[in-house]
């Protein structure tokens, strides 16, 4: 594991009804440098209906982010709830994925992420989100209108692939 990952670049998915997809190969390298192998860390946004992943080192650096917190807290006097600071991360999945990026998305993660055929990825730099692409199009913040331009690539390729 190395610390300093990035997660850059974007990739569109199909979804199957059993809840497979796959990461693409764009983030795949820096989840496997976060997470020293096939591990990545799923879970729900605090903000957007959307999911957030990442690897190991990132789930790391959130606990000691909360560990620093709480001891600044007791610093100052102040209480400080461990439980409320972590509640983000409760909906967070283990997850294994293959050789390929192959993995099964959980039927909570899909649900709370509105997915259904497809999943966009992209990364944010210290993580990656997946949104349902037509839900991103219509409702993602004018903040990542970039990225919906990458999207509406990544739709036009599928389709020429005839996927």
């Amino acid at each position: 594991m190395s610390a300093g990952v990035v997660y850059s670049g974007s990739g569109l998915s199909t979804i199957d009804g059993k809840g497979r997809t796959t990461l693409p190969a764009v983030l795949r390298d820096s989840v496997q440098q976060s997470s020293g192998g096939n591990r990545l860390f799923l879970g729900r946004h605090p903000e957007y209906p959307c999911l957030v992943g990442h690897g190991l080192q990132e789930l790391r650096e959130f606990s000691e982010d909360i560990r620093q917190r709480r001891s600044e807290a007791n610093k100052r006097g102040d209480e400080f709830d461990r439980q409320i600071a972590g509640a983000e991360s409760s909906s967070k999945f283990d997850v294994n994925f293959e050789a390929s990026g192959r993995f099964v998305i959980h039927p909570m993660l899909k649900f709370f992420g509105k997915l259904e055929g497809s999943a966009f990825f992209f990364g944010t730099t210290v993580d990656f989100l997946l949104w349902n692409p037509e839900l991103f199009l219509a409702e993602g913040p004018a903040e990542f209108d970039a990225q919906k331009e990458e999207l509406r690539y990544w739709q036009n390729e599928h389709g020429r692939r005839g996927k």
